[in-house]
C-alpha cells in the first residue's frame, strides 16, 4: 500500500454512507468492496472513514457505546463464520474490552434498550457479586456478541487487506472522548469525573466558535486527568494498539483536549429550563449554551509515549478552531500533520492559516470534513464577503465556479495528502451535509452514496485532476 509520504490524495466517505446494494447485507459487504473499486480506477491513496463503534439514537460515531466495538448492523450477513480456534484467540486477544462491552450489551438489552444513565442502581452501579451473577444469567446472549465482534472484525481485516492489496490506506478516526453510555463508563467509571451517585460530574464540549456560534455540550464526560494519569495513559495504550491493528493511519478528533479541554459541569437538580442532553425525539434546535472553563491535559508527556510506544503509527491531529497557545504548541510539538480546511479560508485577511499559499506541507488539506457543509451548501450559506474574497482569490468570475476551483485549490496545495469528501466530488448541496455540529437535527449522520453515483466517468475525472494535473 502507498505509504504516507510524497504528494496524495485520497476521499472521505463514512462506512455508513456507503451506497445500500440491491439486497441488505450489511456495509462491510459487497458495497464496501465496490467502493475500494472505485478508490483505486480513481488513483486515490486513502479511503479516510468515522469512527466505527455501535451508535445510539443520535446515530453520532462520536457517541459510540464502546472505544472498541465494531457496529454490528455492519456485519455482511451474507457470510456465516464459525466457531473454532479463529473464535477463541479472537477473544483471548481482546479480552481487555470485549468481555465487559458484550456483558454491557447483554444487561441494555435487559433494559430494553435503554441508556446506561436510566438503569436501576443495582446494575448502574453494580458490586462484583452482581456482575458475576449478571453474567452467568445472560451467558446466551453474551456469546452473541462475542460472536457479532468476531465476524465484525473478521470482515474488516479481509476488507482492510483488499483495500491495502488495491494500493488503498484506510485512515481511522479516534474520537477523544467515551460516551456516557458505554461498556466503558459503566465498568471503568474511575477514570471519569464523576459526582457521588457516579454520574458524570461534568460534560467535555466547546465554546462558541466558527462550527457553532452557541458552542456544543456533547454530553461525553471528561476524564479524570489528575486522579487518574496513570490508568488513562494505559487505557490510550490500549486504544491506540487496537487502531493501529485497524487503521493505516489514525486522526485524534479534538487533538487540542490533550493539551486543555473545556469542561461544562453538570448539574444534579436543574433549573426549570435544564441543560437538554441527548433528546429522545430529534430537533433541528441546539441545546442551550452552558458556561464551561478550560483545564489542562496530560500534555507533552501524552505525545511522548505516543512516539515511544507507536513510532510508526500515522497519527493526523485535528486542531479545528480556535486554539488557545498552550494547543498550537502541543500540535507543533506532536510532529503530526494538522488539519487544512479551506470553507475556513475566506474570512480574514492574506495571513488566514487556511488559505493555499499559508498552509504547509506537514498537514492535510480538506475542502471540509463531516461538520461542514458541503463545497455547494457553503456557496450558498457563506456571506458575500467571503464569496467576494474567494472569486477574486481563485480568479473566478463566475460564483457557480467556486466549488470546482475550491476543490483544485485543495489539490493544489503544497499538503503532503488532500482529503475531499465524496459530496464535493458529487457536486452535491446542503441535503447531502454529515452534520451540523450543535443540533441534533433529524438529517444528521444519514447521508448515504447514490446507488449509481459511482461512474466510471467520476473515476476517471478524480483520476485525471488527482494524478495529471496535480501530481498526487
Amino acid at each position: 500500500m502507498n505509504a504516507f509520504t510524497g504528494r496524495r490524495a485520497g476521499i472521505l466517505l463514512a462506512i455508513s454512507s456507503l451506497p445500500q446494494g440491491p439486497k441488505p447485507q450489511g456495509a462491510l459487504g459487497e458495497e464496501a468492496y465496490r467502493f475500494v473499486d472505485f478508490l483505486a480506477d480513481a488513483g486515490q491513496s486513502f479511503w479516510q472513514i468515522l469512527p466505527i463503534g455501535p451508535v445510539g439514537r443520535t446515530l453520532s460515531p462520536y457517541q459510540t457505546r464502546s472505544a472498541f466495538a465494531g457496529n454490528p448492523l455492519w456485519i455482511d450477513k451474507t457470510t456465516t463464520l464459525e466457531f473454532g480456534k479463529a473464535y477463541d484467540d479472537f477473544l483471548r486477544e481482546n479480552s481487555t474490552w470485549l468481555d465487559d462491552y458484550a456483558l454491557f450489551e447483554a444487561v441494555r438489552a435487559s433494559q430494553n434498550g435503554n441508556s446506561l444513565g436510566s438503569w436501576p442502581d443495582e446494575l448502574k452501579n453494580p458490586r462484583a457479586k452482581t456482575l458475576a451473577a449478571l453474567r452467568l444469567k445472560y451467558k446466551e446472549e453474551i456469546i452473541e456478541v462475542l460472536h457479532q465482534q468476531f465476524c465484525f472484525f473478521k470482515q474488516w481485516r479481509e476488507l482492510k487487506r483488499y483495500a491495502n492489496l488495491k494500493g488503498i490506506g484506510i485512515i481511522g478516526d479516534l474520537p477523544i472522548y467515551i460516551n456516557e453510555d458505554s461498556a466503558e463508563f459503566w465498568l471503568r467509571r474511575r477514570l471519569f469525573e464523576v459526582d457521588g451517585d457516579g454520574a458524570p460530574a461534568s460534560s467535555a464540549g466547546v465554546p462558541p466558535d466558527s462550527f457553532s456560534k452557541d458552542g456544543q455540550i456533547w454530553n461525553n464526560p471528561v476524564y479524570n486527568w489528575a486522579g487518574h494519569k496513570k490508568e488513562l495513559f494505559s487505557f490510550w495504550r490500549e486504544r491506540l494498539i487496537h487502531a493501529a491493528f485497524l487503521y493505516d493511519g489514525i486522526r485524534i478528533d479534538h487533538f487540542r483536549a490533550f493539551a486543555d479541554y473545556y469542561s461544562v459541569p453538570l448539574i444534579s437538580s436543574p433549573p426549570t429550563k435544564p441543560l437538554q442532553k441527548t433528546p429522545s425525539q430529534p430537533q433541528e434546535e441546539p441545546p442551550p449554551q452552558a458556561s464551561g472553563t478550560w483545564r489542562p491535559g496530560p500534555g507533552k508527556a501524552f505525545i511522548d509515549m505516543i512516539h515511544k510506544e507507536f513510532p510508526g503509527l500515522y497519527v493526523v491531529a485535528e486542531d479545528l478552531g480556535e486554539l488557545s497557545k498552550p494547543a498550537v504548541d502541543l500540535v507543533a510539538y506532536s510532529g503530526f500533520p494538522s488539519m487544512k480546511v479551506l470553507q475556513f479560508a475566506f474570512s480574514g485577511d492574506s495571513k488566514n492559516p487556511y488559505l493555499p499559499q499559508n498552509i504547509t506541507q506537514n498537514s492535510i488539506c480538506f475542502t471540509g470534513t463531516h461538520d461542514n457543509n458541503t463545497l455547494r451548501g457553503w456557496l450558498n450559506s457563506s456571506t458575500a464577503k467571503e464569496r467576494q474574497y474567494a472569486m477574486e482569490y481563485l480568479g473566478i468570475s463566475q460564483k457557480d465556479a467556486l466549488p470546482q476551483a475550491l476543490l483544485s485549490a485543495a489539490l493544489a496545495c503544497r499538503s503532503n495528502t488532500v482529503i475531499i469528501p465524496l459530496q464535493d466530488w458529487l457536486g452535491l448541496g446542503s441535503t447531502a451535509r454529515m452534520n451540523k455540529p450543535g443540533t441534533t437535527s433529524n438529517r444528521n449522520w444519514k447521508w448515504k452514496c447514490p446507488k449509481d453515483a459511482l461512474t466510471k466517468s467520476l473515476a476517471q475525472e478524480i483520476r485525471h485532476k488527482t494524478q495529471d494535473l496535480y501530481n498526487r
